[in-house]
């Protein structure tokens, strides 16, 4: 008799799916931002200020989130 088919993980499931194109550029913002704003803890002096620019950054990169979500609705899909 056959083994019973296991489920896949939780991470398995974050990348089920259709397969995606492109290069992950908000992601990579994000994490650039997340580092930028760590490292600034680390600097005498740059914690006031990162907690002054840490909400621009992040609106931003939730607004060019958003933006790049309703262009994408929009445009039209290219045919293979």
């Amino acid at each position: 008799m056959s083994e019973p088919k296991k489920r896949p993980g939780r991470l398995w499931l974050l990348f089920y799916g259709r397969q995606r194109r492109g290069f992950p550029w908000l992601l990579v913002g994000l994490m650039v931002a997340i580092i930028a704003l760590a490292v600034s803890f680390a600097i005498p002096g740059w914690a006031d200020y990162s907690r002054a620019v840490a909400p621009v950054v992040f609106g931003v990169l939730i607004v060019g989130g958003l933006a790049a979500a309703i262009v994408a609705a929009f445009r039209p899909r290219r045919r293979r």
